[in-house]
C-alpha cells in the first residue's frame, strides 16, 4: 500500500500538477496495480483544520472534501502500535506529532509513503518519494 501524506492528498484531489513526476507516477503505477492508497485519519483533522484556519482552500465544504477522501481513499487505522512508534521515532526525526503519525503509520504498515517534506524524506526512517 502507498500512503499519502496530508499535503499529497490534498494536491491529489484540487491540484495535481503540484505533485512530482515521481509521485505522479507512483500513483499511476498503483491505480494500475490495484495497490491501494491510503491516508491517516490525522490527515482529515490536518485537512479540516487548515480549512478552518483559512489556511486552505477548498471548492467544496470540508464534510464534502472529506467525503471525497473517503471515496477515493483507504483509511489505514491509528493502531497502537503506530502511536508507540510515533513516541519512539530516533531523536533527530523533528516534533511535529501529526508528521511523527503518518510517518509511523508508514513504518508499520510497511508502506510506501509519498511527501514534497524534506525533512521525513531526510531521516530516512520509512520508505518515501516524492
Amino acid at each position: 500500500m502507498i500512503l499519502l501524506d496530508t499535503h499529497v492528498i490534498v494536491w491529489l484531489l484540487i491540484a495535481p500538477e503540484r505533485l512530482s513526476g515521481r509521485a505522479r507516477g507512483a500513483i499511476l503505477q498503483s491505480r494500475i496495480s490495484g495497490e491501494k492508497l491510503g491516508y491517516s485519519p490525522i490527515s482529515l483533522y490536518e485537512i479540516a483544520n487548515a480549512a478552518r484556519r483559512k489556511r486552505l482552500t477548498l471548492d467544496s465544504t470540508i464534510q464534502e472534501f472529506i467525503a471525497a477522501v473517503q471515496a477515493k481513499l483507504e483509511l489505514i487505522p491509528l493502531t497502537a502500535e503506530i502511536a508507540i512508534c510515533a513516541a519512539e521515532l530516533p531523536g533527530p526525526f523533528h516534533g511535529d506529532p501529526m508528521d511523527r503519525i503518518i510517518t509511523s503509520t508508514a513504518i508499520v504498515g510497511d508502506c510506501v509513503l509519498i511527501t514534497h517534506d524534506d525533512r521525513i524524506r531526510k531521516a530516512n526512517v520509512c520508505k518515501a518519494v516524492w
